[in-house]
């Protein structure tokens, strides 16, 4: 149950723990209906992976106001995505009396694609400014890695976040079985009520419809024939290999995406 703090302030014991452009948004959206659960001032706080320094005090004052009796819910993908070893899952597990840990992942070939499109959207840097979807994936992979240009170190990111085994490893060695449920991006589009019945229960609530869940809400430009089908194989062979090994470990059954050359269109 949640603990609550001074006047109106409720503990989060609900996390969305990632991955970025994987479907947290929607998933925080669709918890978010239920009576019982309330969201924080803000989807993404990043509390335990960007500012801890700030205080469970700074922490807590984004979830203010809420209804007695509630629930509250912080959606933040860095708590996956930044996990080099098991500090964040601690300082989750420590927080929480009984916390309930939520990783939603994406194809990661997919996940790649969509970041690199947010990535030249939000971001000003003139070098993913001047290259276009196929120049960014035709850099050699293992190069970046050492991250001594702007074009490598977003490309050691938007790899490093499309590899799930070993951070999911480290969360899965941190929560009980009953505290960490890992939901496919893919069913939650295809299956939203069922998928929102399996993760009420899990949080041990009663399952309530919202028409919300039939909706299907897609990513723009995010599709796997933006790139080339070169691009498609480099990324492919680089990523499915811990992709179908974390799916064997989380128990969801793996799929490559579909690459179709007849669709393709790259982005300027």
């Amino acid at each position: 149950m949640s603990i609550l703090k001074g006047k109106g302030a409720v503990k989060p014991d609900i996390f969305i723990t990632g991955v970025m452009k994987g479907g947290t948004t929607i998933l925080h959206d669709y918890i978010s209906t239920h009576p019982q659960i309330s969201s924080g001032t803000q989807k993404e706080i990043h509390y335990f992976s960007l500012f801890y320094d700030k205080g469970p005090d700074w922490y807590e004052s984004h979830f203010t106001n809420v209804p007695e009796g509630n629930r509250t819910i912080d959606a933040s993908p860095t708590y996956f995505d930044t996990t080099n070893t098991s500090q964040i899952p601690r300082l989750i597990h420590a927080y929480a009396e009984d916390p309930r840990v939520i990783l939603i992942t994406r194809d990661p070939v997919e996940r790649a694609i969509s970041q690199f499109i947010h990535l030249k959207v939000t971001t000003s840097a003139p070098a993913l400014q001047d290259v276009d979807i196929d120049e960014f994936f035709a850099q050699n992979f293992h190069d970046a890695y050492r991250q001594n240009t702007t074009l490598g170190y977003y490309l050691n990111q938007v790899l490093g976040f499309s590899l799930y085994t070993r951070k999911f490893i480290t969360y899965r060695q941190e929560f009980e079985k009953h505290q960490f449920l890992v939901l496919d991006n893919q069913s939650l589009r295809e299956s939203p009520r069922a998928v929102m019945e399996s993760v009420f229960a899990f949080l041990n609530v009663d399952y309530v419809d919202n028409k919300v869940f039939g909706v299907v809400k897609h990513s723009n430009g995010s599709g796997i024939n933006q790139i080339s089908l070169e691009s498609y194989n480099k990324l492919a062979e680089f990523l499915y290999p811990d992709y179908k090994h974390f799916c064997h470990q989380a128990g969801i059954t793996f799929k490559e995406a579909v690459y179709d050359d007849k669709q393709s269109a790259n982005i300027a």
